[in-house]
């Protein structure tokens, strides 16, 4: 069986860089940048993706900061909609297969249950909304497509809560975390082994996966595992507490937020056949890796 030809969108981004790292040593992978692929004008997406040869298209890309496409929703609409939409309708044309990333947004957080794929989507912000028309819009453009909703990532590529925590920690012992919202941290590079055994082992894969690590946290809980990780890495930092604040404090946020977004990866560890880890094993080893290299 020939090795698919791979191509990711987003690539300098968080996941896009890892999803690049994990896949360029196996695969013939072309990576794509804003510049390469503006979702801002879609008219040019369909010419853009004729003159590349591929397989699999990986998008990791689109508008993913609540705060700007709260301020800014046509272009949070072109980026997660419109674009992703025109992705579908090319992949399905050509008989590629799009894996398309999408986002805990999609749901209201008013229930504190842990979700699975199939449970109702009333997402609460313009971002959410976009993301939850571009994953209808996708399966019924292209059935044969796998939608998978992440949370909370970190890894190496893109500093994320871990490392700004450990950053104000070296200043300061005097530290706040939300502890009333929850979610599931997950490690971009754990993302990246998923998808490349998704992509070898399990090519009718389609639907809706919720792909993060197991367990549960809020930023206040996610911020004491790493601080506590960090100290035990001899890192300088001047607390391992950090004093707990609700979500209604952050008055500097333009979008609300879902309060719990907890999803359930048993489908995903159903359909890959493993135990997928804890979110605190996952930050133990990016923060090993990157503050005690060998």
């Amino acid at each position: 069986m020939p090795v698919p030809r791979i191509l990711i969108l987003g690539s300098n981004g968080g996941l896009g860089r890892a999803l690049v790292r994990k896949l360029v040593p196996k695969h013939e992978v072309t990576a794509w940048t804003r510049a390469d692929l503006d979702f801002e004008q879609p008219e040019a997406i369909a010419d853009n993706l004729a003159r590349c040869e591929f397989d699999v298209l990986l998008n990791p890309a689109g508008m993913t900061s609540p705060d700007v496409c709260e301020s800014q929703p046509e272009k949070a609409h072109l980026a997660n909609v419109t674009g992703p939409q025109v992705l579908a309708q090319c992949c399905h044309e050509r008989g590629a297969r799009l894996i398309h990333f999408s986002t805990d947004h999609v749901f209201s957080g008013e229930s504190s249950a842990v979700l699975l794929e199939d449970d109702a989507t009333s997402p609460i912000n313009v971002y959410g909304r976009a993301k939850r028309e571009g994953e209808l819009v996708i399966l019924k453009t292209c059935p044969s497509a796998l939608v998978a909703r992440v949370s909370w990532l970190f890894g190496p590529d893109k500093p994320s809560h871990p490392d700004h925590i450990i950053a104000r920690a070296q200043q300061t012992d005097d530290l706040t975390a939300v502890a009333d919202k929850m979610s599931i941290p997950t490690s971009t590079a754990d993302i990246s082994d998923w998808i490349e055994r998704i992509i070898h082992h399990h090519p009718k894969a389609n639907g809706v996966l919720h792909m993060c690590n197991s367990g549960a946290a809020s930023w206040h809980s996610w911020s004491e595992v790493t601080l506590e990780i960090a100290e035990r890495l001899g890192l300088p930092v001047k607390t391992t507490r950090v004093s707990p604040i609700k979500l209604a404090e952050l008055t500097q946020f333009k979008a609300r937020r879902p309060l719990s977004t907890v999803m359930s990866n048993q489908r995903l560890q159903n359909l890959l056949g493993i135990e997928i880890r804890h979110w605190s094993a996952a930050l133990e080893d990016y923060l090993v890796e990157k503050y005690q290299p060998r």
